[in-house]
């Protein structure tokens, strides 16, 4: 019998069947054999450079060709082999919550603290902002416009200039009396506004008390909690955590109609916090050949959805990321297209834990040479017998040292899990070596494996495939 791990089962205290999250995992829908998928321990982090302060945020332009972040007080470039330089100038940016960054075809843009900041290539500068506007939460640039909101009204700057902003041109979102909570580009180029329980689309009509107008009927009853609880994933599709006026928040797959992609598990990692801890989740994504992975930081999870795998097995696939005990430390990410450190081009995170600007390593599983635990869960099967044989079926012989290991333990019941045990992953090289594990004992109903691993080198197991007496 095979055993896949990419969405185990548990039983709780409460006696349901609950979801058990692959730890620091990430699936593949390769088929091997056949299998028609594989686990594979979650890319590691190594050091990049050192920033000036806590990271706030990050973009790559396109206009000037630089990495550039907000770290602490600072707005740095990264340069290519990891050199840091303080492009701030006699400017502080205070506070220390993420920043909203976009780019123009002659700036870029951030606001932080409430302030709008422009950097033109040369010279960072604090802007004034328009009489009557509040702090400013959030921005993106559209059409020519930088476009702002203060969580009441939206404001514009000028097509003739960056730095102005005409008296009285500001617009609302009145499509239900809630507040604005951030903004957007959909991928057609139209100016998506994210209430607190509603979402609605405007287009560039050049009007002249606001350049941009609301289109009829393109509302759509579903909001966000915070400013950074939104991610757009490509083809007219974002990801947002929020709901409706009289919906509990859950995560939402939003286009012109909205889908919840939420699971009982992920939804009872949501029920432990309050609202107002939730108001400061942020959702990033990243894109790669072969996945496509939305990364949402909660205060003490970080939780991941696979939208390429759960379009193909039709179900919703979801991970939990760690750091130790922490949750997972990247954020912020920006793929950089040039050559770093004379190598490809590469995923570069800020850090929750302290000064560090990692690049997202594939060849590793370790987070700046610490090892992480990483950990998966077989579903519970009905066994009804003698279990003597169990193999993980893995890619062997790509340990890091030869006393790697893969702890395993078994269920009867889906509630407990019986002692651990030890079997060799194979010494690096050894591309032939079997992981096998004999008399496992009497299941009189139901089997569960659980395994579990620390390691530098990476790991890929395929499932667990059982044989009963």
């Amino acid at each position: 019998m095979k055993m896949p791990l990419i969405k185990g089962t548990r039983v709780d205290s409460g006696a349901e069947w609950r979801d058990s999250l692959p730890v620091n995992m990430v699936g593949f829908s390769q088929s091997v054999g056949d299998w028609t998928g594989f686990m594979r321990s979650a890319d590691g982090l190594t050091l990049y450079a050192t920033g000036l302060g806590q990271d706030r945020g990050g973009i790559w332009s396109d206009r000037f060709k630089k990495h550039l972040r907000v770290s602490g007080d600072s707005f740095i470039e990264v340069g290519q082999f990891g050199d840091v330089t303080d492009l701030s100038g006699i400017l502080s940016i205070p506070g220390s919550n993420r920043v909203r960054m976009d780019n123009s075809f002659n700036s870029v843009a951030f606001v932080a603290n409430g302030g709008y900041y422009r950097w033109d290539g040369s010279v960072l500068a604090l802007e004034t902002s328009p009489v009557g506007a509040g702090d400013f939460i959030d921005m993106v640039w559209i059409d020519g416009y930088y476009i702002f909101t203060d969580g009441e009204n939206l404001w514009n700057t000028t097509l003739a200039d960056e730095t102005v902003f005409n008296a009285n041109e500001r617009a609302g979102s009145d499509f239900a009396p809630d507040e604005i909570v951030g903004v957007g580009r959909s991928t057609d180029n139209k100016l998506l506004v994210f209430n607190r329980y509603t979402t609605e689309r405007f287009y560039n009509t050049a009007a002249t008390l606001f350049p941009l107008s609301r289109i009829p009927n393109a509302a759509i009853p579903i909001g966000i909690v915070g400013t950074n609880a939104k991610v757009s994933i490509g083809d007219g599709r974002w990801v947002v955590f929020g709901g409706g006026k009289e919906n509990s928040p859950s995560f939402f797959l939003m286009s012109n109609a909205y889908q919840n992609i939420s699971t009982k598990e992920v939804d009872s990692i949501i029920d432990t916090y309050s609202d107002y801890e939730l108001v400061n989740i942020i959702i990033e994504y990243r894109d790669t050949r072969d996945q496509g992975l939305v990364i949402c930081h909660l205060p003490r999870h970080t939780l991941v959805y696979d939208v390429r795998l759960s379009q193909k097995l039709g179900e919703h696939i979801w991970y939990e990321w760690r750091s130790g005990t922490e949750p997972w430390r990247a954020v912020n990410g920006v793929y950089d297209p040039r050559n770093i450190d004379n190598a490809a081009s590469g995923w570069i995170y800020g850090d929750k834990q302290g000064t560090n600007i990692g690049k997202l390593d594939s060849t590793v599983c370790t987070q700046y040479e610490t090892a992480v635990e990483w950990q998966c869960v077989t579903p519970i099967v009905k066994a009804g017998g003698v279990v003597s044989v169990a193999e993980i079926v893995a890619a062997p012989g790509h340990s890091a040292v030869d006393s790697d290991v893969v702890f395993f333990s078994t269920t009867k019941d889906g509630a407990l899990f019986g002692p651990e045990r030890m079997i060799q992953r194979g010494n690096s090289g050894q591309y032939q070596h079997r992981m096998i594990a004999r008399r496992l004992g009497d299941y009189p109903r139901w089997f569960g494996m659980k395994l579990r691993g620390l390691s530098a080198g990476v790991f890929s197991v395929l499932g667990v495939e059982i044989n009963e007496v």
